[in-house]
């Protein structure tokens, strides 16, 4: 986590309170009174905690290997939410839409406030849809129909195109 951006922007905008759910790191040293850990919860109670939640925040350190090719599954559940997503640059949800990414703490402020400003219904549903096959059982079929088509013979290059992608093209079409 970028610690320091977190220090600033607690700092700068003590009116935004930072609310962390999980085990806390021992790296992780943050004291402000608008910083909340609230220890592990159980995934069947993380729905009542994110109602109450505005803007779900990634702030992982962007001059970093993992973060350079790291996958983050809180990201999908951050989307599933309908939730704003502000995140570092994650390759994986570069093109994802509906996710806000930052590369400088200003740009995080600013997104962060546009998310709490500028949310809509339609930017909402644009989230949840685009995690919306992202569970282990269509990703269970999708490998099973790769395996088919790959035993048939057929070129396979068209269904390993990223999902999103996929989706875009479909609307793009319509």
């Amino acid at each position: 986590m970028d610690v320091p951006l977190i220090e600033h922007v607690a700092r700068v905008r003590p009116d935004w309170h930072w609310v962390f759910i999980g085990a806390k790191s021992n790296v992780v040293q943050l004291t402000a009174p608008n910083i909340h850990f609230l220890g592990p919860k159980p995934y069947s109670e993380l729905p009542r905690f994110y109602r109450h939640i505005d803007v779900c925040v990634l702030p992982w350190v962007q001059h970093n290997v993992f973060t350079s090719y790291g996958s983050a599954i809180k990201v999908r559940e951050y989307l599933a939410t309908g939730k704003p997503v502000v995140i570092s640059p994650l390759y994986e949800y570069l093109r994802t839409p509906g996710v806000r990414i930052y590369r400088s703490v200003d740009e995080f402020i600013l997104l962060v406030a546009e998310a709490l400003a500028c949310d809509t219904p339609r930017e909402r549903q644009l989230r949840q849809d685009a995690v919306r096959d992202c569970t282990w059982d269509v990703r269970a079929r999708e490998v099973a129909s790769l395996f088919r088509r790959l035993l048939d013979g057929q070129d396979v290059r068209k269904a390993l195109l990223p999902r999103v992608e996929q989706r875009q093209i479909r609307r793009a079409l319509e």
